[in-house]
């Protein structure tokens, strides 16, 4: 067999080796460990049958449920801001100085707006507790319905709903012995795709409600039924 025939046959093998060594290459984590705090610069892209948006930003979140995304543009200036507390959203639009308040449940079903409601989901990545195992699982999630998740060394890689809702975890790094995953893949089953890119996070820091609560003021208040898309 000549040395090119050998590498033909030889290279897929060695490729399939490395992809496998680096999926379970276990990260130095502490057991029990997780995140009750997040802030972190982020990359982000919000992509839709009709319509996407892109940017860079900052996430903060609370366990459980409050969240604060703010999206910039190219030039720094706020293209939208969401808050996230309990069953409640606001999304606002400084460009046309108009908040749109509601519930989750008043979400419009296009334009991408779903995704907003993946995100509470998507932060319940805690990691297994006890023996960090490997494989799926089909469970009970936090919000009351049943999800299938698969661990790898104890770690989420990825999750799914019942109703089609699916998202990955990957480049997980140790942060103070946190085990937190460095980019999020979201998509649901009408193909939107949120994907997040976290930078430098800071975990389990003392965070001020201030960051939780919208700034209103001289804003149009319109319901969130009434929003259009992204």
């Amino acid at each position: 067999m000549t040395i090119y025939r050998l590498l033909k046959h030889l290279l897929p093998m060695l490729l399939l080796s490395a992809c496998a060594t680096l999926a379970t290459k276990p990260i130095d984590y502490r057991p029990g460990a997780v995140v009750n705090t997040l802030s972190t610069a982020v990359s982000l892209s919000i992509h839709t049958s009709d319509s996407g948006m892109s940017g860079s930003g900052y996430l903060v979140y609370r366990r459980p449920d409050q969240l604060h995304l703010v999206v910039l543009s190219p030039f720094g200036t706020t293209m939208m801001e969401a808050f996230a507390v309990g069953d409640r959203i606001t999304l606002i639009y400084p460009s046309k100085s108009t908040a749109y308040v509601g519930g989750f449940d008043e979400l419009p079903d296009k334009g991408g707006l779903q995704g907003w409601r993946m995100m509470r989901w998507v932060m319940d990545a805690d990691p297994l507790e006890g023996q960090p195992l490997s494989g799926t699982v089909e469970r009970s999630g936090k919000l009351g319905f049943s999800e299938k998740v698969t661990f790898e060394n104890g770690l989420i890689t990825s999750k799914e709903s019942p109703t089609g809702d699916h998202v990955n975890y990957s480049r997980y790094s140790a942060i103070n012995g946190v085990p937190v995953a460095m980019e999020l893949d979201l998509r649901n089953i009408r193909d939107d795709r949120i994907r997040i890119t976290l930078d430098e996070p800071e975990i389990n820091t003392t965070l001020d409600d201030a960051v939780f609560v919208p700034r209103l003021d001289g804003l149009t208040i319109v319901p969130l039924s009434a929003i259009k898309g992204l």
